[in-house]
């Protein structure tokens, strides 16, 4: 089987709303913490299985189709699958952490920086020379497949955030009992609500109440 092709850039396009996974975040890894919402006061795990993670991938433009099929086909229902589901779990609340933080105006904290390099490394590779256009790029090669390398697009959006982005715009909803995390990329850097569909309408919605009640 051909090495499955995992990817992220910075021109991250969130999927559509129609999704049963939220894509409020702006960028793949805030989005992938909030696979864990809440919701009427409970928390909600989003990521119940191996085929869970793979379509959140897919949904998001993280994995291609034919590589999400493949996928599915050689590691749901196995160890390997279930392990990578483990994985995954446990860079999300790392993941987590560090967020919160970044939404109090604090910085990352360790076990972000630890959990995004345990993952980075999840993908051994080599420097491959290839052929581009008239000249040539050096590109690189996954020494193997794994379940685990599915991750590793997640824990690079998290990584490019940190290195070349602006940990600083990482807000948090300030809907009641809201807990999804969002990249600020608004002009004036005034976000407050995961979506004004949901918790914005609801806040707009009280105020309304609270000024005819007065």
């Amino acid at each position: 089987m051909a090495t499955l092709e995992v990817r992220w850039c910075g021109s991250y396009i969130a999927a559509m709303s129609s999704s049963e996974f939220p894509r409020v975040g702006n960028m793949p890894w805030l989005d992938f913490v909030n696979t864990q919402p809440v919701r009427d006061g409970k928390s909600v795990e989003l990521l119940t299985g191996f085929d869970a993670l793979v379509r959140w991938l897919q949904e998001g433009g993280l994995l291609g189709g034919e590589d999400a099929k493949a996928a599915l086909a050689r590691w749901n229902g196995t160890r390997e699958g279930r392990q990578a589901l483990r994985e995954a779990r446990v860079l999300r609340a790392a993941l987590r952490s560090g967020a919160e933080r970044l939404a109090a105006g604090r910085g990352a904290d360790d076990r972000m920086v630890r959990a995004i390099n345990r993952v980075l490394a999840f993908r051994p590779a080599y420097a491959r020379l290839m052929r581009s256009g008239g000249g040539y790029v050096s590109r690189p090669e996954p020494l193997s497949a794994s379940a685990l390398h599915l991750l590793v697009p997640v824990a690079e959006s998290a990584a490019w955030l940190l290195e070349h982005g602006e940990p600083e715009l990482v807000g948090r909803c300030e809907g009641n009992g809201c807990v999804l995390l969002f990249y600020d990329t608004t002009r004036n850097h005034s976000r407050r609500w995961c979506s004004m569909d949901a918790c914005g309408s609801r806040a707009k919605a009280m105020a309304w109440y609270h000024r005819s009640r007065a």
